[in-house]
């Protein structure tokens, strides 16, 4: 079991995070209740020896207050250790959740610089050379700089957008234009196909009726009258 401790005070460099401010409220105040459990427990203890030693009756059940006291202690360390334990498995949620993210858009900008490559390749001029040839590739890549704002589009908008947008940031029209992104189109892959297509059943022969068998048979011959 990870026992790290969470800090009270993070680092100025890290942005505010209100799942962990209201964690660490949340352990300083079960704290704070212990402690005051622990104060009574110690103070009752007290009165009781004295009141031992002068003889007096005692004037509370000092074994159900300090029992009711040590269960409450237990709880407030077992709610603690909840709370702990929440707050980690939220936390590498969200680290795993920001990775893939992470990767996702790598794979998104380096799709997107190919997509570029590929619609301002076919206006390139007869006459380029083997260095103007490179100049497609080398300008989208470095286009897309890390920046929030393409981060943002790369979640938000379609591959077709993106590369329309670049390209008119280049000053350049797309002569082709792709259809999707490639992680999309492999999560509908992904999906595991129907084994049969799904067809309405041919439908069912009526029953034949009565008149249909009589139609059917052969005519009876008339019984012999002589």
């Amino acid at each position: 079991m990870n026992a790290a401790p969470i800090d009270a005070a993070p680092a100025e460099t890290q942005p505010v995070d209100p799942d962990r401010e209201w964690t660490v409220w949340a352990l300083g105040t079960l704290r704070e209740l212990v402690d005051i459990d622990m104060r009574t427990a110690r103070r009752l203890e007290g009165q009781h020896i004295v009141a031992g030693n002068r003889f007096e009756p005692p004037v509370i059940d000092f074994a159900l207050s300090q029992a009711r006291i040590a269960r409450a202690v237990r709880l407030t360390i077992a709610m603690t250790e909840r709370i702990r334990e929440a707050y980690r498995t939220r936390k590498d949620a969200a680290e795993k959740a920001a990775v893939e993210i992470q990767e996702r858009r790598q794979r998104r900008r380096a799709q997107v610089a190919r997509a570029v490559a590929e619609a301002l390749g076919p206006e390139r001029p007869a006459g380029d050379g083997s260095k103007g040839a490179e100049r497609p590739v080398a300008e989208p890549r470095e286009s897309l700089t890390e920046t929030e704002v393409l981060d943002v589009e790369l979640d938000t908008l379609p591959i077709d957008e993106i590369v329309r947008r670049i390209c008119r940031r280049l000053g350049r029209e797309p002569g082709r234009l792709p259809q999707g992104w490639d992680d999309v189109v492999v999560e509908a892959e992904a999906a595991e196909p129907l084994d049969e297509p799904l067809t309405d059943p041919p439908p069912e022969a009526p029953e034949p009726s009565a008149d249909a068998e009589e139609a059917g048979r052969p005519a009876r011959k008339p019984p012999n009258s002589s």
